[in-house]
């Protein structure tokens, strides 16, 4: 019995010591940023949640912010920086998300409130594909604040994580990973992709593509990545159900509350499909003449060159929505 039982000792023992193993260059490597502070939220891994990664950068920003970028990854091609030279006296913070909903911009609107942050200023971009997917409901790798989730689940979940995935598994041994976005944002504005500076400003409304991108768009165009569009203009089913229709009223009473100053875009995609009528009432209804709608069939659309793939298009596309809709007299 005791040979029995000292054999199962050691049956349990060797994989507990291979997690405890693991779990100390887990806690060590922290790849979640899970728990120490850092000078660098930036997003470098695949996995990591930018949306997740930027409200930990803000909880441990001493920056007194009162103007707020809301979106998905389309939403990446603003540049914070630009907006505070275009509304004065604004103090902005990139917070978006990948493949981000409604519920998600809801989500961390309604933290900021509740940590005494003023929403004076708003841009807000929706997507017909992806804002209202899964009827709106904020995105399960977010933040555990904004889920309303249990902080030890959090961490469980990101400890499991990297169990499942191949990558994760070879960062944590300390192994190197080709195609990983290694991105450096700004540390005040928290722009994903760059650090202000005068000369990325001065670049921004830069229209010209360097040859290789040119080449690139010309061979994605070729093998069908960025295919023939027809001329009849198309629209999605209706997708703004109940949930979402709440979710919206409740946006736009924070807005009201905050007297916030605030665009609400609609991203010129390029399958140039539109909301369903029934869906664009209700936007209208919501947010009235602060809803620009840039998607459909028109001259941002049309050009292909304006894409750096299917899906995302250049940050120059994104001043020009900008400087279309943020002008003196209309800021409040």
């Amino acid at each position: 019995m005791k040979i029995f039982l000292k054999k199962l000792g050691f049956f349990f023992l060797y994989p507990i010591i291979i997690i405890a193993v693991f779990a100390f260059f887990y806690v060590k490597n922290d790849p979640f940023l899970d728990f120490k502070t850092y000078n660098d939220y930036s997003w470098k891994y695949n996995f990591q949640s930018l949306g997740d990664l930027s409200t930990k950068k803000l909880f441990h920003s001493s920056a007194k912010y009162n103007s707020f970028v809301f979106g998905s990854s389309r939403a990446t091609s603003i540049y914070a920086c630009y907006l505070q030279q275009k509304i004065p006296g604004s103090k902005f913070f990139h917070y978006a998300n990948w493949r981000e909903t409604i519920g998600g911009m809801y989500a961390r609107m309604r933290m900021l409130d509740s940590l005494g942050y003023p929403l004076e200023n708003v841009i807000l971009y929706l997507d017909a594909d992806n804002s209202f997917a899964n009827y709106g409901k904020p995105k399960t790798n977010d933040h555990y604040l904004l889920n309303n989730e249990s902080k030890y689940l959090y961490y469980y979940n990101h400890f499991r994580f990297m169990f499942t995935d191949a990558n994760a598994m070879k960062i944590l041994l300390g192994y190197s990973v080709g195609d990983e976005p290694n991105w450096t944002s700004d540390p005040v504005t928290n722009d994903p992709t760059h650090i202000c500076t005068d000369s990325i400003l001065k670049h921004y409304g830069d229209t010209d593509l360097e040859r290789k991108d040119s080449l690139q768009i010309d061979s994605l165009k070729k093998d069908g990545t960025l295919y023939k569009r027809g001329n009849k203009q198309e629209y999605l089913e209706p997708q703004i159900y109940p949930y979402a229709e709440d979710i919206l009223a409740k946006i736009k009473q924070l807005f009201v509350k905050h007297h916030t100053n605030y665009y609400v875009v609609i991203t010129p995609l390029y399958d140039q499909m539109k909301f369903s009528p029934r869906d664009m009432q209700i936007l209208k209804k919501v947010f009235d003449d602060r809803l620009y709608d840039f998607s459909g069939h028109n001259a941002i659309t049309n050009n292909e060159y304006n894409y750096i793939e299917g899906v995302h298009f250049w940050p120059y596309v994104s001043k020009q929505i900008i400087d279309s809709i943020v002008k003196p007299g209309m800021v409040r």
